[in-house]
């Protein structure tokens, strides 16, 4: 009996020793790639993020909480959820993954859907745009290509706090073009006060240098020329005789100049390029490395 008690007691030892064990060796993370930012694959009736998810703590604290507070600032001004998204990676294609972390966590519940989402992802160096309801007008793929022009430089060098701040400008800059019914797009010609001012002083600038340009040449050469204190310089000692008078035709030439049809601008037809997310709603966007 006194042996059973004992074989028990080292069973029960042993098993401590196990758990003890397990509960010391460190469990494996789950692989970034694996990580889904939401709770299930249906829409739900409410938004479940804030308008600036930092996954990657690319920013600082105070950072993080001057981008969301001018991300809100311009979701109600347009009525639209203006969002960024940053992670360290995703799983499958980006687009797909910005499209429904749009989706599933709530954005179409505010504004009839409206808006757009900026997204980073760090392993390859991605980007990815999704857009819905207004956010298609606004965002032409013309206007997503402008967007990454003025972001590129920053996301270069790895300084995300002003590549953020340059996509709230641009966004506002796009949705306000949008509203006034003119969004940005293929031949798009910006008639705002700015710049019409812009254009002005530019062409200003452009027709004082051409008009001064000839009064230098003329300038330059008349430093050599001395003025005459009497009128022998200007004088024929054999006087002038005119005996004829006569006018010739030589020759007449025509130039022609094509007017090119607005119609067939280069760079295709403008306009948002659109696609089915996995829950069924159309959004557009563009996907890139940056």
């Amino acid at each position: 009996m006194k042996k059973i008690q004992r074989l028990k007691q080292h069973i029960a030892v042993a098993f401590l020793f196990i758990l003890l064990g397990m509960m010391l060796v460190p469990m494996p993370k789950a692989k970034a790639s694996d990580l889904i930012l939401w709770d299930s694959y249906t829409k739900p009736s409410s938004r479940q993020k804030d308008r600036l998810f930092d996954n990657a703590e690319l920013l600082s604290s105070t950072a993080q909480e001057d981008i969301l507070a001018k991300l809100d600032e311009l979701s109600q001004k347009h009525n639209a959820n203006i969002a960024i998204l940053t992670v360290d990676e995703h799983s499958g294609p980006i687009q797909d993954y910005a499209d429904d972390y749009y989706d599933y966590n709530g954005f179409q519940a505010d504004f009839d859907g409206s808006g757009v989402l900026f997204m980073l992802s760090m392993a390859d160096r991605e980007f990815a745009i999704s857009t819905h309801g207004t956010g298609i007008l606004a965002f032409t793929d013309y206007g997503q290509e402008y967007l990454m022009e003025e972001m590129g430089p920053y996301l270069s060098n790895d300084d995300y706090y002003n590549a953020f701040n340059k996509y709230i400008e641009v966004a506002d800059y796009l949705y306000t073009q949008y509203e006034s019914g003119n969004p940005y797009d293929i031949g798009f010609k910006d008639t705002s006060p700015q710049a019409l001012i812009k254009v002005g002083i530019i062409c200003l600038g452009i027709g004082l240098i051409v008009a001064l340009i000839p009064i230098f040449i003329m300038i330059s050469s008349l430093k050599n020329v001395h003025a005459s204190t009497t009128a022998s310089g200007y004088q024929s000692h054999n006087g002038l005789h005119l005996t004829m008078h006569k006018d010739t035709y030589l020759r007449s030439s025509t130039s022609k100049v094509r007017i090119p049809d607005e119609r067939s601008s280069s760079g295709g037809s403008g306009g948002s390029s659109v696609h089915i997310s996995s829950s069924g709603s159309s959004h557009g966007g563009s996907h890139g490395h940056f």
